[in-house]
């Protein structure tokens, strides 16, 4: 389903309820203003959708679905949302939700790709001076692959370029890292 169709479909469901945006804010608890940019797609997330749905007494995935009557052949809609760090992809078809994953898998594995050679170029030009910055790929990196993949990763390419001396730095990595994910990234270089 299109932004265009969810704001449609939020406006639907004002209207089922007589409320208007001003009502529908105040049971927000935000400004009128607000809604008006939810409406219109500036602030459109699935945060806010979450906040309406609760203000309009409905469930989440009924902003998504178009009503119909008992009078209108019913028609399937398939419709996904996939959260990304910087946005929200739509699919209203499986190609779509493919296209969907197929794209954010590259980046994600470009950005893995980017991650290994930005480390592997810093362990063999080391300035002294990067074990915080090395300590953070490297935690990033064990994070980003699966297990299995981290640990044939570490023991045939980074355990040859780091130096022997190399000391993780545990107190940067607690500032963004659990205790248990500092663990792990121990226990896999072991």
């Amino acid at each position: 389903m299109s932004r265009k169709n969810i704001k449609l479909r939020i406006r639907e469901i004002l209207a089922q309820r007589g409320m208007t945006n001003k009502a529908l804010a105040d049971k927000m608890g935000v400004l009128p203003q607000h809604v008006s940019n939810i409406l219109s797609g500036r602030s459109l997330s699935v945060n806010a959708l979450v906040k309406v749905a609760d203000a309009l007494g409905v469930q989440f995935g009924d902003l998504f679905v178009s009503s119909f009557t008992p009078n209108t052949p019913f028609e399937n809609e398939f419709v996904a949302m996939v959260k990304c760090r910087r946005g929200i992809f739509t699919a209203s078809s499986l190609n779509e939700l493919q296209d969907v994953v197929n794209t954010l898998s590259n980046r994600a594995n470009n950005a893995t790709e980017l991650m290994k050679r930005t480390l592997e170029r810093m362990l063999r030009f080391p300035n002294g001076k990067d074990n915080a910055i090395i300590s953070e790929l490297m935690a990033n990196l064990s994070r980003c692959m699966n297990p299995d993949e981290w640990a044939e990763y570490y023991k045939t390419t980074l355990a040859d370029l780091l130096p022997a001396n190399f000391q993780v730095d545990y107190c940067y990595l607690s500032t963004f890292m659990t205790q248990d994910d500092m663990f792990a990234l121990e226990r896999s270089m072991a």
